[in-house]
């Protein structure tokens, strides 16, 4: 299941772009669906271009591998990102979760939000329970951040919690779903259905 959350992830982002059209906003500050699309592609195809994302000394590959796809007619980028190649490391059992799991959800949800009307998906039960857990990857960097610890509660899952316990005063406590939590802890406070005390 937790394979197939990546994949149908994938297929829901694909689906989602086609209709909304490339020129479409994202919440990627600058990005409009097609950039995305193309920042996917990179990502799964080219990994020393991908390095680029993060290290400015990769920089130049990234950029010529995004000029390489931006004739590209929209339909065939999103074709790309559909079907992965066979090479990829996250084609390997497992691997598939840890890389593309939240990467999808994230960037599913960062065209889907980004529309002047939207209203928020309801996750079936195991799925919920597959993005609680990568939740608990999500809070490491965002609790290394924070000046006291940070709890994530989500009804019916539970809680976790990270951080610093020296600074109890600062402790922050974010309630809400797994999908809600897992957008807030990447970077989308912003749109993000929670509660935060």
């Amino acid at each position: 299941m937790k394979d197939n959350l990546a994949r149908a992830e994938r297929l829901r982002l694909v689906d989602t772009a086609r209709r909304a059209g490339e020129d479409a906003p994202t919440l990627c500050e600058g990005w409009t669906t097609r950039d995305l699309a193309t920042h996917l592609i990179i990502r799964e195809r080219h990994p020393t271009a991908a390095l680029g994302i993060f290290m400015s000394t990769f920089d130049d590959r990234r950029e010529a591998k995004e000029n390489d796809y931006a004739a590209m007619p929209f339909a065939q980028l999103l074709g790309l990102v559909a079907a992965p190649p066979k090479w990829t490391p996250s084609a390997l059992p497992g691997i598939g979760t840890a890389m593309n799991t939240t990467e999808f959800l994230v960037h599913h949800e960062d065209i889907r939000r980004a529309a002047l009307e939207w209203v928020p998906r309801r996750l079936s039960e195991a799925e919920n329970r597959i993005v609680w857990a990568q939740t608990r990857v999500a809070l490491l960097p965002f609790a290394a951040k924070a000046d006291g610890p940070v709890r994530l509660s989500a009804p019916g899952f539970g809680t976790r919690t990270a951080g610093s316990r020296r600074n109890e005063d600062s402790a922050i406590t974010i309630i809400g779903e797994p999908l809600e939590l897992l957008l807030y802890l990447m970077g989308r406070e912003d749109h993000a259905l929670v509660n935060v005390r």
